[in-house]
């Protein structure tokens, strides 16, 4: 029988610990993140790869935690590009909006349960019009900025005796989600390209 403290999965008596803890020590609590994508000699295909980060400045690794995303493009735009043997599969962006879903999602629900508003049901869908000229140098860089319309996101929730006053501390709560913010905030990226067995000059 579960323990009456225990809801969605979350110990009710644990998580204000953690909140102190986190609180009152905020650097036990930053996460250290990373991915890996290595590129499998075919146009537009990589082998995404998440392994090990950091917690509270400790770096954890387990066997168990490798997982590996097979990246790459649509069936029909390799298709209409020249591609031989054109294949299917998830596109970088559409993982990316997989993301956002599930980071919503988790966001919501931590603020479900901290204004006590019971949810029976959560779902977040993301769209977006992506114009892919720039990607394929039909545009230069410049136009980078006109790649994306404005993203829709559309959360359905159900649960007993919602208010609007519900609907508002959600649709504020959206704004707590990190991948919320990595997509709409703006952040400093400066890519770096190391050279590895480059010839020596004579």
């Amino acid at each position: 029988m579960a323990r009456e403290t225990i809801k969605h999965g979350v110990d009710l008596e644990q998580y204000p610990n953690f909140i102190e803890q986190a609180t009152e020590s905020p650097e036990d609590v930053m996460l250290g993140l990373g991915a890996r994508g290595v590129a499998e000699g075919r146009a537009m295909h990589t082998l995404a790869k998440l392994d090990a980060y950091s917690y509270g400045g400790d770096e954890i690794r387990r066997e168990t935690r490798q997982y590996t995303f097979p990246l790459g493009a649509f069936k029909e735009v390799e298709a209409d590009a020249g591609f031989v043997d054109p294949a299917d599969r998830p596109e970088p962006v559409e993982v990316a909006l997989a993301a956002l879903t599930g980071c919503i999602n988790a966001t919501l629900g931590i603020v479900a349960m901290e204004n006590e508003i019971e949810l029976d049901d959560l779902a977040t869908e993301v769209d977006v019009t992506l114009d892919p000229r720039v990607f394929f140098g039909i545009r230069d860089a410049d136009h980078s900025d006109e790649t994306y319309d404005d993203f829709t996101i559309d959360i359905e929730v159900s649960g007993p005796d919602l208010t609007e006053e519900d609907a508002e501390t959600l649709r504020e709560g959206v704004r707590r989600s990190p991948v919320f913010n990595l997509f709409s905030l703006s952040h400093e990226m400066s890519p770096e390209v190391r050279m590895e067995n480059v010839p020596k000059a004579a």
